[in-house]
């Protein structure tokens, strides 16, 4: 495959769908650097309760747009789109192919389709090049997903991120009020129990899900395959040996 041949691989789906994982095998296997297309990976130092990739795993596999900005900053899609399409070039021009993976609907079609934000055009084609796959979870699978995800982020130090993070932003930023980053604010000062931020966590997490889900929905494209995880990682593989 030439240099000028290589496709951008998109990969998007709710939280704790397997987009991580499966992107860092595919980018393993076939040369690739990943763009993540990720509201909240954006962030300096919201790493454990974004499920942001390890340094591990970004000294595996190259990994672009993570901790852009500090909590607070603005950063727009209008950026985020204008950046992540300088990076396809980039890693085009390396030999190599670029994965766009992510949960954030409009930052991911912002680049997939095009989006014209001067003149607030949403237009229906995939850009040339591109192959498109989202991931189905079955809503029992992802909740149980959520809940283990939830319990490994604590063991790997999420109270002491937190507690970290609010002593350097304070409590009342808006990062910091939401999803599993708001319960742990609560738990922290004693306004729930460990057993209450277990459960709440998983429902916020749920909700964020539920969200892209019915985002994606109303934003559906043919031209996006929605595939179950294996199903995905088979045509992936199949598209990139042609």
């Amino acid at each position: 495959m030439k240099r000028a041949d290589r496709p951008l691989v998109a990969i998007m789906g709710p939280t704790a769908s397997g987009k991580t994982a499966l992107a860092l095998k595919l980018a393993r296997e076939f040369d690739g650097e990943i763009i993540c297309a990720d509201s909240r990976t954006i962030y300096k130092g919201m790493d454990i309760g974004t499920a942001k990739p390890t340094k591990e795993e970004q000294r595996l596999v190259p990994h672009h747009m993570l901790d852009l900005v500090e909590l607070g900053e603005k950063y727009t899609v209008y950026q985020f789109k204008k950046a992540a399409l300088r990076l396809i070039d980039e890693i085009r021009g390396r030999g190599r192919v670029p994965f766009l993976v992510g949960g954030s609907g409009l930052y991911l079609y912002a680049v997939l389709f095009n989006y014209d934000f001067d003149e607030e055009n949403r237009r229906d084609d995939l850009i040339p090049n591109c192959i498109a796959v989202g991931l189905e979870v079955e809503k029992e699978v992802l909740q149980e997903r959520i809940a283990s995800r939830f319990q490994q982020m604590l063991d790997a130090g999420l109270e002491a991120e937190v507690k970290k993070l609010v002593k350097k932003y304070d409590a009342d930023t808006p990062q910091l009020k939401r999803n599993s980053y708001g319960e742990m604010q609560k738990y922290l000062r004693g306004e729930i129990s460990r057993a209450e931020l277990l459960e709440r966590a998983k429902i916020v997490d749920w909700q964020l899900a539920k969200k892209q889900r019915t985002w994606f929905r109303h934003h559906g494209h043919d031209q996006i395959k929605w595939l179950p995880l294996e199903e995905a990682e088979n045509y992936l593989r199949k598209e990139l040996k042609l």
